[in-house]
C-alpha cells in the first residue's frame, strides 16, 4: 500500500475540512503558550511579589493574542479584545480581559523584552547571603535566569505552534527571507533614493531601476533616528526599503520594517512537510540583512539543530565579515544563488588551480567549460536543463572536500579530482587505471621545478576559512543539477511567505497592526504567525487524510476519519522533488553519493546536547486518525 504522505492531496475544498471554533483555538493556544514557558517567565520577570495581584495575568493576556492569531483575525487591539470579550462570555477566561489591558499588556512585555529584563523563570526560590547581598547559585537542573530576547520570544512560540507535543523539525536545513512589512504611519517626506544602511555591503539602487515618487522634504521632516537613517514617519523605527521588482517590474520603495522568517526545509531525498515559521526577526526596512538574519539563526539555538542555511542574494551578497564568516564561525554551511559579480575566474590557492563560480577546479578543467552563460529569466525549463548538463560537465575536474571543517578554525581539506578519482591523469598513474567512462585531462606528463606534477589534478590544500568565503561553495557545485536540487529547496520559505501575505486568510500588510515600533509589531507578527502555523498544519493533514495533529494533541474528537470519509477517492502520485529524484537515481548522470555527502556530514555533526524529539513524514509517525 502507498503511504499517504507519497500520494497528491486533495483539493481542501473537496474534504471541507470546518475551520477551528473558539473553544478548540483557546485549548491549542493554551496548549501553545504552556509549553514555551513564557507565562513563567513574564510573572517571574515583572509581577511584583507584594501588592494587588493582577487581574488578568500573563498567561490570560498570552492566550488571548494567540487564541485571535488562529482564527485569523487582523492583529488590531481592537479585534483582539473582540476575541476576548467572546472568550470570557463563554467561559474560557476567569475574567474578562480589556482592550486597555491588552495594550498595556504589550507595551509592558515588549518594552521588557528589549530591556533585556524578561529572563526564564526560576524552579525553586532564590536564596540571598544576607551580609553580601549575593545571590546562591542555583541547584543543578534549573533552567531559570536566561534572558529572552524577541527573537527567541518568537522562536519560542512558532516551534511550539508548528510543532505539537512529541513532535519536531526532523531536519537540519533551514530557509530564510525577508518580506516587507508597511507601517501604518502616514508618510510625512519622500526620497526618490532611500538611504539603506551599506555598511554590510548591500547593494545600492540606481535611479532607472527603482520605481519611485520624487523627493519631497520640508523643514520639519525627515527627522533623524537614532540610527542615523532618514525618519519619514511618527513610527520610531520604521524606515524606507526596497520592495523587489515583480515579473521584470522595478523595484519599490516603502516605508516599514523587514520581517525576517524561517523555516525548517526537508533533507536531501526526503519528503517535505508542512512549511511553518520557526523563528523571526524584525527590522527596520533598508537596515543590515546579515544582523538580522544572524539575530533569527541565533534564536533557534539550543531549540532546533541549524547546519545549512538556504539564503538569497540578499544575504549572501553582503560582506563575506558579515554573512558567510559569521555563519562558518557558528559552523553553518549556506547554500545560495551566484549574484553576476560572484562569477567568474579567479587564481587559485596553489599552482595549477583556478577559481571558477565558487568551486575549485585543476587548470585541466576544458576551456568551454569555464564560461558558461548564467541562467537568465525567462529561461525556458528545458534551456535550463541542458544548461545545468553542461555545468554537470565540470565536476569530474572539480576539487573536493577531504573530512569534517576545522571545529575551531573552520579551515577545510581539499583534494584533487585525480586525487578522488573522477578523471584520469598522466601525472598520477593510479588513476589512468580508472574505467574509460572517466574523463581523461589534457595534462603534460611530467614535474615542475620544485619536483611535483606539472598539473592541478593531484593537489591537496587546506582552505582558510576566508579562502573566497564571498563565493565559495564546494559541494554542490554552483549550476549543476544537485545544485538546483538544494537550493530549489528554498521554495519553503517562499510559500510561507505568499501564506502570511495572501493565503492564509490574513493580509500582513500596512493596517494588519496599527501600533508603532518594531517590538510591538513583532509580537503581534508572531502571533499571525502562530495562527498559521496552526492552519497549516491542520490543511496539510487533512487534504492527506491524517488526523489534524493539534485536535488530537487536546484530545478533540470531533473531526471525522478522513481516510474512512474520502478514502475512496482516487489520488495520483505525488511529483517528487528534483532533490528527491536525484537520491532515488532517477536522474541519469547524477550521483546520490555526492548529494547526499553533506547531509550524512551534517547529521554526524549533531550534538547529543540539543534535545529535540525528531519526527518524519512517514504515515507510522504521524498521529492516527481520530
Amino acid at each position: 500500500m502507498i503511504s499517504s504522505v507519497m500520494l497528491a492531496p486533495l483539493p481542501k475544498h473537496v474534504v471541507n475540512a470546518c475551520d477551528y471554533d473558539l473553544g478548540q483555538a483557546v485549548k491549542i493556544a493554551e496548549a501553545i503558550i504552556d509549553r514555551t514557558g513564557l507565562a513563567d517567565a513574564l510573572e517571574w520577570s515583572l509581577t511584583s511579589a507584594v501588592g494587588r495581584p493582577r487581574k488578568a495575568t500573563w498567561r490570560m493576556i498570552l492566550v488571548v493574542f494567540a487564541t485571535a492569531g488562529i482564527l485569523g483575525t487582523d492583529m488590531l487591539i481592537t479585534k483582539v479584545a473582540r476575541v476576548a470579550t467572546s472568550m470570557a462570555a463563554n467561559g474560557h477566561l476567569p475574567s474578562s480581559v480589556s482592550y486597555d489591558q491588552l495594550t498595556d499588556g504589550l507595551d509592558r512585555f515588549t518594552a521588557e523584552l528589549e530591556s533585556g529584563r524578561i529572563v526564564t523563570a526560576h524552579t525553586h526560590p532564590l536564596v540571598v547571603d544576607r551580609r553580601t547581598g549575593v545571590v546562591h547559585p542555583c541547584p543543578e537542573g534549573c533552567e531559570g535566569g536566561r534572558p529572552i530576547s524577541r527573537e527567541r520570544f518568537a522562536a519560542l512560540l512558532l516551534l511550539a505552534s508548528g510543532y505539537p507535543p512529541g513532535t519536531a523539525p526532523n531536519t537540519t536545513v533551514f530557509a530564510i527571507d525577508s518580506t516587507d512589512f508597511e507601517t501604518w504611519a502616514a508618510r510625512k517626506s519622500w526620497h526618490r533614493l532611500p538611504d539603506i544602511d551599506t555598511s554590510d555591503g548591500a547593494e545600492e539602487a540606481t535611479e532607472d531601476s527603482v520605481d519611485s515618487a520624487n523627493s519631497r522634504v520640508d523643514h520639519q521632516w525627515p527627522v533623524r533616528g537614532a540610527d542615523g537613517r532618514a525618519r519619514h514617519t511618527w513610527d520610531p523605527d520604521a524606515r524606507e526599503g526596497y520592495r523587489s521588482g515583480k515579473n521584470l517590474n522595478k523595484k519599490g520603495v516603502f516605508v516599514g520594517l523587514d520581517e525576517h522568517i524561517a523555516t525548517a526545509v526537508a533533507e536531501l531525498g526526503e519528503a517535505s512537510g508542512p512549511h511553518l515559521a520557526v523563528g523571526l526577526a524584525t527590522a527596520p526596512a533598508g537596515s543590515s540583512k546579515a544582523a538580522a538574519g544572524l539575530a533569527l539563526l541565533d534564536s533557534l539555538e539550543g531549540l532546533v539543530d541549524v547546519r545549512t542555511v538556504l539564503n538569497d542574494r540578499g544575504y549572501s551578497y553582503l560582506k563575506p565579515e558579515s554573512w558567510a564568516l559569521q555563519l562558518a564561525a557558528r559552523h553553518i554551511n549556506s547554500v545560495f544563488d551566484l549574484h553576476k559579480a560572484q562569477r567568474g575566474m579567479r587564481p587559485g590557492p596553489i599552482p595549477h588551480t583556478i577559481w571558477v563560480d565558487g568551486g575549485l577546479f585543476s587548470d585541466a578543467l576544458p576551456t568551454h567549460l569555464i564560461d558558461l552563460p548564467g541562467f537568465d529569466i525567462g529561461i525556458s525549463v528545458q534551456d535550463k536543463i541542458e544548461l545545468r548538463e553542461k555545468y554537470d560537465q565540470r565536476v569530474p575536474f572539480a576539487y573536493g572536500t577531504q573530512g569534517e571543517a576545522d571545529p575551531v578554525t573552520g579551515s577545510q581539506r581539499v583534494r584533487g579530482p585525480a586525487l578522488r578519482k573522477t578523471v584520469r591523469c598522466v601525472n598520477n598513474p593510479e588513476s589512468m587505471s580508472l574505467p574509460y567512462n572517466r574523463p581523461i585531462t589534457n595534462c603534460v606528463k611530467g614535474v615542475g621545478k620544485d619536483g611535483k606534477p606539472s598539473c592541478g589534478c593531484s593537489g591537496t590544500k587546506v582552505l582558510p576559512v576566508d579562502e573566497q568565503a564571498w563565493n565559495r561553495q564546494l559541494s554542490p557545485l554552483w549550476g549543476t543539477t544537485a545544485h538546483a536540487a538544494s537550493y530549489a529547496r528554498r521554495v519553503a520559505i517562499e510559500e510561507l511567505n505568499s501564506d502570511a501575505r495572501t493565503n492564509r486568510g490574513i493580509t500582513l500588510d500596512r493596517f494588519f497592526t496599527r501600533v508603532l515600533g518594531a517590538p510591538k509589531n513583532h509580537a503581534l507578527a508572531t502571533f499571525a504567525l502562530l495562527g498559521i502555523n496552526v492552519r497549516q498544519n491542520r490543511d496539510w493533514h487533512v487534504k492527506r487524510l491524517l488526523a489534524d495533529p493539534w485536535l488530537t494533541a487536546i484530545g478533540d474528537t470531533t473531526d471525522p476519519n478522513w481516510a474512512e470519509v474520502h478514502g475512496h477517492r482516487k489520488r495520483k502520485p505525488r511529483v517528487l522533488a528534483l532533490h528527491e529524484r536525484i537520491v532515488r537515481g532517477e536522474i541519469p548522470g547524477q550521483k546520490p553519493d555526492s548529494l547526499l555527502s553533506r547531509r550524512r556530514n551534517a547529521r554526524r555533526r549533531r550534538t547529543s546536547d540539543v534535545a529535540v524529539t525528531t519526527v518524519s513524514f512517514r504515515d507510522e509517525d504521524l498521529p492516527p486518525p481520530a
